[in-house]
Order: structure tokens, then C-alpha cells, then sequence
């Protein structure tokens, strides 16, 4: 199924495997979803990771049905392309937040929300990147899917404040971070390189993540 598939595709990439399938924790009910969202916080987006940090973490992953309907019946693991780009990435960016957030407890590591949402940029270019080269019988990754993930995009005027900045700041943080990838490794999901450089940040703390990015040329 496409998001164990993309569970399988992170936890495999960065070497980071969890001992969760992702379908436990999976929601897909809306209504199900608000009556399980902390109030204040948005209700009408297509995708959100629902955490209650008690004695135990307690976490449930809302992707809306429509939208898996529409991933399942026009599979971007057969064809990613520009019908079917948006979905996906509310797919992975969803995948992303539950992994990581999994693998940094099992680390005892703490993780933001800024973290979470800078981690899931980088891993919705780094898994598009990856599917539209394997798809292609060139291997190119087209130079215009930067910009398409990193300029054009649009935030949710109504969010409050400091989740607006959040998104914006993990956006300009990722599109940094995934420009100097594109420079230092043209080609790259075939060099190991590459992948070294991605499981070493996907280790990094908060801060050390914001150095390394603000120390790329």
C-alpha cells in the first residue's frame, strides 16, 4: 500500500527503521480527526499529525480519504507528474512527521515543530526527486521541481502567526538546504555521497541542521 510503501522508501533512505507500521496509526475520517485536534488548531487541512505528550507518546496520523482514494486510483509510484504531485506530497509530508517523529523518541531526542516541518520539506524533494528519476529512462530529476515545491507555494492566510513563520521559515530553510544538494550532486540519488549527506543531517539536532544549512554557499 502506497504509504507503507513511503514509510519503507524514508526508513530505508536514511537508514532510520521503525518498528511501526504506518497504517496503525492511521486516521482518515474527518471527522474523526477534529473531534481528536487540540482546540485552536486547524481542522481543514488534508493532512496532520495528532501527538499527546503524556507518560506515553500517544500519536495518530489524519491523511483524508478523498485524497488516498485519488493517489490510489492514479499511482504516483507508476507515473508521479503534475496531476498527481500535489496528493503526493500531503502523502509524504504526513509519512515524514510520523517517522521522524518515531525514530527521534527512540532516540531520546527532543524534535520541534519547526524540525518536524523542515524535515518534511527536504524528505517530499528528496522522495520526488527519487520516484520521477527512477520513472524516467534517463534518470534526470528536472531542474524546475525546486521551484515547484519551493517557490510555488501559497501559506494559509488564517494560520495563526507562529505557525505561519514556522512554515515559511522551514520552506526557505528546505529550499536552501535542497539547492545546495542539487549543486553538490548533480545526479544524485546515485551517489552515495548523497545519500551519506542525508542520513548524517537526518541525525542532526535542531540547531546543528540551521548552522549547516546557513553555513551553504
Amino acid at each position: 500500500m502506497l504509504l507503507s510503501q513511503l514509510q519503507s522508501e524514508l526508513a530505508g533512505f536514511y537508514a532510520a527503521p521503525i518498528p511501526y507500521d504506518v497504517y496503525d496509526f492511521l486516521i482518515t475520517d474527518r471527522r474523526t480527526a477534529a473531534a481528536l485536534t487540540p482546540p485552536g488548531a486547524a481542522t481543514d487541512n488534508r493532512e496532520r499529525l495528532l501527538v499527546r505528550d503524556g507518560a506515553d507518546l500517544e500519536l495518530s496520523l489524519f491523511i483524508d480519504a478523498e485524497l488516498l482514494a485519488a493517489l490510489a486510483a492514479d499511482d504516483p509510484t507508476v507515473s508521479l507528474h503534475d496531476g498527481n504531485l500535489d496528493d503526493f506530497l500531503v502523502a509524504v509530508e504526513g509519512v515524514s512527521h510520523l517517522q521522524y517523529l518515531i525514530f527521534r523518541a527512540a532516540q531520546q531526542e527532543p524534535v520541534s515543530l519547526l524540525e518536524l516541518e523542515l524535515q518534511a520539506e527536504v524528505d517530499k524533494y528528496v522522495t520526488s526527486a527519487g520516484f520521477i528519476s527512477n520513472q524516467r529512462d534517463n534518470g534526470h530529476v528536472p531542474s524546475a521541481l525546486h521551484a515547484r515545491l519551493f517557490e510555488d507555494v501559497r501559506f494559509d492566510e488564517n494560520l495563526p502567526p507562529a505557525a505561519q513563520s514556522r512554515y515559511v521559515s522551514a520552506n526557505r530553510l528546505a529550499a536552501r538546504y535542497c539547492h545546495a544538494l542539487r549543486r553538490r550532486f548533480p545526479g544524485h540519488h546515485h551517489q552515495k555521497s548523497f545519500v551519506r549527506e542525508l542520513r548524517d543531517f537526518y541525525r542532526m539536532s535542531e540547531p546543528r541542521k540551521l548552522r549547516h544549512i546557513m553555513a551553504l554557499d
